[in-house]
């Protein structure tokens, strides 16, 4: 996917339209965000979901404030109110069955997106980051999290790798909405805990029992690295 904002939105929008029309207005959400929702919808999970409407709410603004410059007409402005309407009456109850929710989404609105998409990655492209290499990730990621929470481990060191590791889930969540610079965010986070905390990743190599886990996360670490490319000296400063 480019990092184009019309593009990730046209592209949320359609996945959010497509979503089942019977479960809760989070369910909804979490689908259209790929966030793994529990049965309960508390938690970690239900936070993330409202983090991600609040940022598709700040996708649509950076989308509607890029318009002047690509010289549309006045027109193509009527795609965002159905956007924020549905954002907004998401909030109005997050766990109730609202069947009708996506309703404003017509496909007149989707067509503005996808022309606003296309024009703006004419005269404004940006590099590409492949959607499948992220999914590998999150799902390397995401079986790393719950290795580390069902281990038993040092009581420093098991919310320390989580942390790190929820950093990644959460940006690879959020690239559908924030691009490459979520991606890039998470790497600077990991680089300055990693820093900060030197004493616990020397802890976490020289025990036994978290040796293997660290391993696995620096081996996470590095190919998100490889994604973003954030810096030429990247590797040897997460290491």
């Amino acid at each position: 996917m480019h990092n184009n904002p019309a593009a990730r939105l046209h592209n949320l929008v359609r996945r959010l339209r497509s979503t089942s029309s019977n479960g809760p207005a989070a369910r909804r959400w979490a689908q259209a965000l790929d966030i793994p929702i529990n049965q309960e919808m508390t938690g970690l999970p239900f936070k993330q979901v409202i983090q991600g409407i609040l940022a598709f709410l700040d996708l649509v603004d950076e989308t509607e404030a890029g318009l002047p410059d690509l010289g549309f007409d006045d027109f193509y402005w009527e795609a965002f109110p159905p956007l924020r309407l549905v954002a907004h009456r998401s909030f109005s109850n997050l766990r109730a069955n609202q069947a009708n929710l996506t309703r404003p989404i017509t496909d007149e609105t989707l067509t503005l997106l996808r022309v606003i998409a296309s024009e703006w990655g004419k005269k404004k492209p940006d590099p590409k980051i492949e959607e499948e290499t992220l999914q590998e990730l999150q799902a390397e990621a995401h079986s790393l999290f719950e290795s580390v929470k069902r281990a038993e481990i040092d009581r420093d060191l098991k919310p320390f790798i989580l942390s790190l590791t929820s950093a990644i889930l959460q940006a690879i969540q959020q690239y559908r909405i924030g691009g490459p610079e979520s991606l890039k965010r998470a790497l600077a986070l990991i680089i300055g805990q990693a820093t900060l905390n030197v004493e616990l990743v020397i802890k976490a190599t020289a025990s036994e029992p978290t040796k293997s886990l660290w391993a696995r996360f620096y081996k996470v670490a590095v190919k998100l690295f490889e994604i973003v490319k954030f810096a030429s000296d990247t590797r040897k400063t997460i290491e």
